[in-house]
């Protein structure tokens, strides 16, 4: 017998401002360009929008990231 799986969806699960801002801090600690843009198209996507990724690439996320770190800064997330 084959096992059965689903597909997951990270947006299906960012569903309070708490929630979001976790996975958001959490990907801006890990500080991956990939993973930042994928984290803020899921978001817009969970807040119904269509997506972030066509905003702010995850190349001209990666020259931010860069660019603060040679300053001596990070890069967070936070509730406004």
């Amino acid at each position: 017998m084959a096992l059965e799986t689903l597909p997951w969806d990270a947006a299906d699960h960012l569903d309070s401002e708490a929630m979001i801002l976790a996975y958001l801090e959490a990907a801006f600690e890990d500080g991956d360009p990939e993973l930042i843009a994928t984290a803020l198209n899921n978001v817009a996507r969970a807040q119904g929008r269509n997506g972030a990724s066509d905003l702010l690439p995850s190349a001209d996320i990666g020259t931010l990231i860069r660019t603060v770190k040679s300053l001596g800064l990070e890069l967070a997330a936070k509730a406004a």
